[in-house]
């Protein structure tokens, strides 16, 4: 069986490409998470901002039929429902219907396109008798339509009826997805920027921290030989303990080697041993 070819090994990243791809993957994470967020908050942040854009000009067309039916004028009798409609119609382009009816969901008047006939959608009717003795303004989403309805109060303060202005919310969704590639283009540059500068700023600052542990282990590798270790002053700033450890294995190889190889006795020594005995 052939051996394998040198080199096809798994191949093994080091310490400073593991913590810079650890540093990235969270980076792009962060990001994205950011940006998915950002855009869902800007999604609705526009969508309620169309919304109350339409309110004021439905509560326009509300305050001018109220004032006739303040008079004691029933909404029914009005005669200039459709004037008013179209002159409402006219102020913005983006509106494409507008209803009045009465209390019980019969329409009296209807411009724009689409617009129900006799009587006004079950969803719009529920909705009014949810919110039509309110001020508050009811929305009803049928498809890419919105409705918004508000109630017509009479002399009495009761609900006389109401009015209905719809726009094309698939119109402002469309126009919010339009601005996708130019927030994917600065995102991807935020990103690529992210990108580089932690990969530079990991490098930076691995870089001296690698260069002492290489300095580290070459002063140990001295030390196993028996050498004094060169220790830098930024070494020893590096690892203030260094030294002294250094000192305490070089005195105890010291001591060893001492021990064993150890001197051999002097003249003295031996013109002091009794006769006959021999050491």
């Amino acid at each position: 069986m052939a051996a394998p070819l040198a080199g096809t090994g798994p191949m093994r990243l080091t310490l400073t490409t593991k913590i810079i791809l650890l540093l990235q993957v969270a980076l792009c994470f962060a990001l994205l998470s950011t940006a998915a967020l950002s855009y869902l908050k800007m999604e609705r942040m526009v969508e309620d901002t169309v919304a109350s854009r339409f309110t004021v000009a439905l509560r326009g067309l509300a305050g001018e039929v109220e004032g006739a039916v303040s008079l004691g004028v029933s909404i029914t009798a009005l005669r200039n429902l459709d004037a008013l409609i179209q002159r409402a119609m006219a102020r913005d382009d983006r509106i494409t219907g507008l209803v009045l009816f009465t209390d019980t969901g019969e329409v009296l008047a209807a411009a724009g396109r689409g617009g129900p006939v006799g009587a006004i959608p079950a969803g719009w009717k529920a909705a009014f008798a949810r919110d039509g003795k309110s001020d508050r303004v009811a929305a009803v989403a049928d498809g890419d339509s919105q409705a918004l309805l508000l109630g017509i109060r009479n002399a009495f303060g009761g609900v006389a009826g109401g009015v209905a202005l719809t726009y094309s919310l698939g119109e402002v969704q469309a126009g919010i997805r339009g601005t996708i590639p130019d927030l994917l283009l600065s995102g991807g540059i935020n990103l690529v920027t992210g990108l580089l500068v932690t990969m530079v700023a990991v490098w930076l600052l691995l870089r001296p921290i690698q260069r002492r542990l290489r300095e580290m282990t070459a002063s140990i590798n001295q030390l196993g030989m028996g050498e004094p270790p060169n220790l830098t002053p930024e070494l020893v700033a590096f690892a203030p303990g260094l030294k002294d450890f250094a000192d305490r294995i070089l005195e105890q190889q010291q001591h060893g080697a001492e021990e064993d190889h150890p001197q051999p006795a002097g003249p003295a020594a031996e013109a002091a041993r009794p006769a006959g005995v021999t050491p």
